[in-house]
């Protein structure tokens, strides 16, 4: 079961990853206005943000399981 929580975790940092990567090559292009900067913006800090709660809750849920 651990097993299984370590992999969906990787796997949603990567895709979480992924996403941020694509939004920061979006602020860099020169069509990009302002305003969608700073939604691009909002959108990385979130993205951030939902990482560290995958990290967090996903190290609370090992916790809890026990061990053989």
């Amino acid at each position: 079961m651990v097993m299984l929580i370590r992999l969906v975790r990787v796997l949603l940092i990567l895709v979480l990853a992924m996403l941020t990567v694509s939004l920061v090559i979006a602020i860099g292009s020169r069509e990009t206005g302002g305003v969608e900067k700073l939604v691009l913006v909002a959108l990385i800090a979130t993205f951030v943000f939902a990482a560290a709660w995958v990290t967090t809750f996903s190290s609370r849920l090992q916790q809890r399981i026990p061990r053989h």
